[in-house]
């Protein structure tokens, strides 16, 4: 019979028993954020979603000046540093675009527009309407067989310009700040040029097209903000013993509720009488259908919405007002009323009392219809 002493390992293994959990909570924290990386076949695919999208914008090599290519639908961008439109709009003056490539590669210190995609564009990057200052360092020079050094040469005399190229958008006349701009612009099809009175595929803001203005949102009642209470944020702040792993993620969810809550702040919902952006592909201007008007035949048959007419905005806030003030000043005659009544039927008889409350029940109903907006009522609709 052996009287050895214990092992001290034993010890060891009861504290590592005792600490079986801790490592178990700290292997649950671990798995709550692995649930939220991806495989490598997941990111794959999303890389090559990005490129799909990336060629489908930018469709041309960005070590190639499409001027050789001729007039094309790209990217075009105005450069205001070689090019700046004067201080009065009537006085001459020679706009320019370039593509994406020469943008980068040849105007990439200097302060450009980007206008985006434009039709039968032809890059005006090294040609006479971009000072000689500032040639094009992609295409070939054909007097030293050299790249770069281009500059001088004759433009495409079917480049179509408007106020885009001055920095100047919508029928506002607006300057596009990308860091101060709210909401979303549209662009028209361009259906006629500024030549023909068209608008030569310029953007818009939605509240310009219905009358109300770029910034008709900002006069609209923001809804307030809800604020955490003591009690709430001493909810938050307390801790239990052994959460101590889950309390960065709750931390990250947070911080993601506030990024969302700012970004839905941010985002301008559509004006009264304005189509929703995932209902329509594309919009002709005010400008270019009155410059061709044998387009309105169109609107509103298969394949078309409705016409959105500049002025029915104003009509609809107004009359949604007017709704709204009238259904205040029956609600508060109506709480009057009610008050007014129970007061009278504490000295009342009990016979007196069951007729009051009957004739109040209809007088509610009255209310009610009158207050309530009609589901039959027809709806001002554009057309």
């Amino acid at each position: 019979m052996s009287t050895d002493a214990p092992s001290a390992s034993a010890p060891a293994r009861d504290a590592s028993q005792q600490n079986a959990p801790a490592r178990k909570d700290s292997f649950s924290g671990k798995s709550q954020v692995s649930n939220e990386s991806q495989t490598a076949a997941d990111f794959i695919r999303s890389q090559e979603a990005l490129e799909a999208d990336a060629r489908e914008a930018l469709p041309y090599s960005i070590e190639t000046c499409t001027n050789i290519l001729g007039p094309l639908r790209q990217a075009v961008f105005a450069c205001l540093t070689c090019t700046p439109p004067p201080t009065n709009p009537s006085d001459d003056w020679t706009p320019a675009g370039v593509c994406y490539a020469c943008s980068v590669q040849c105007h990439g210190e200097h302060n450009l527009v980007e206008i985006f995609q434009k039709r039968n564009f032809t890059c005006d990057c090294g040609t006479k309407r971009i000072p000689s200052t500032s040639p094009c360092t992609l295409r070939l020079n054909e007097t030293t067989n050299t790249r770069g050094g281009v500059h001088s040469q004759e433009p495409d005399v079917n480049n179509k310009y408007n106020h885009n190229f001055r920095n100047r958008f919508c029928g506002c006349e607006c300057d596009y700040d990308p860091f101060q701009q709210k909401g979303t612009m549209f662009q028209c099809l361009g259906l006629g040029t500024q030549e023909t009175g068209g608008c030569g595929e310029d953007w818009y803001h939605p509240g310009c097209l219905v009358g109300m203005g770029p910034t008709w949102f900002d006069k609209m009642e923001k809804p307030a903000k809800k604020t955490a209470t003591r009690a709430d944020a001493a909810k938050l702040t307390t801790i239990t013993e052994g959460s101590e792993d889950q309390k960065e993620p709750a931390q990250n969810g947070a911080q993601e509720t506030a990024i969302e809550e700012e970004e839905d702040e941010d985002d301008v919902p559509m004006p009264p009488g304005f189509p929703e952006e995932d209902v329509f592909e594309g919009f002709l201007c005010y400008k270019c259908v009155e410059a061709h008007p044998w387009i309105k035949r169109y609107a509103g048959t298969s394949g078309f919405l409705p016409a959105v007419f500049l002025t029915q905005a104003e009509s609809d806030i107004k009359t949604e007002a007017t709704k709204a003030e009238v259904s205040a000043d029956n609600h508060e005659t109506a709480e009057a009323s009610r008050k007014r009544k129970a007061d009278d039927e504490e000295d009342a008889e009990p016979t007196t009392e069951a007729k009051r409350v009957k004739s109040e029940t209809q007088s509610e109903d009255q209310d009610d219809k009158t207050t309530a907006p009609s589901d039959e009522s027809p709806s001002t609709l554009p057309c």
